[in-house]
């Protein structure tokens, strides 16, 4: 117990907070394609050199949203990243889903650079466009070969004995 009623403290919080921010200093890496230093993040963060090297060993046992709010800002993964409720699939399909944004924008910074201020504002222009479009898009299936659900407005779902389609 912590010494608050109705709460227990779990001692492996602490190293489970470690492995997952020594997994981004790991993966996450600085543009020039190497690990950042802990004087990297603390000058990006605002957390002290001694604190981060504390929190990567495990030497903090409960660490404030404010900072790993900051710590997840800088390494660019959803907060929810260092929740012990996400299972390790879904941190690291967050992880992924985030690596692949991170390329594209790279991708599109350097093309950017290639064209006019003109071709540039109508690349947005168009950008915005397929965002509309694709948030009026319906949610796909979980499954790709399982058909769309619902089949539009007003439809009903299959009776039992009935077919599909």
């Amino acid at each position: 117990m912590d010494g608050s009623e109705g709460s227990v403290r779990d001692p492996d919080a602490p190293h489970q907070f470690a492995a997952l921010l020594n997994e981004l200093f790991a993966t996450r890496l600085a543009p020039s394609g190497r690990p950042y230093t802990l004087t990297e993040v603390s000058r990006a963060t605002k957390l002290s050199v001694s604190y981060l090297s504390l929190l990567r060993s495990g030497g903090i046992d409960a660490v404030p949203f404010d900072r790993v709010d900051a710590l997840a800002r800088f390494f660019q993964v959803p907060l929810d990243y260092f929740s012990q409720q996400v299972s390790p699939a879904e941190r690291q399909a967050a992880l992924a889903r985030a690596a692949r944004t991170q390329e594209l924008g790279r991708d599109l910074q350097l093309r950017a650079g290639k064209i006019g201020l003109t071709q540039r504002a109508r690349v947005l222009e168009m950008l915005e466009t397929a965002t509309r479009m694709l948030q009026a898009l319906p949610e796909p299936p979980d499954d790709p070969d399982d058909p769309p659900r619902g089949g539009g407005p007003g439809a009903r779902p299959p009776q039992p004995g009935e077919e599909e389609g």
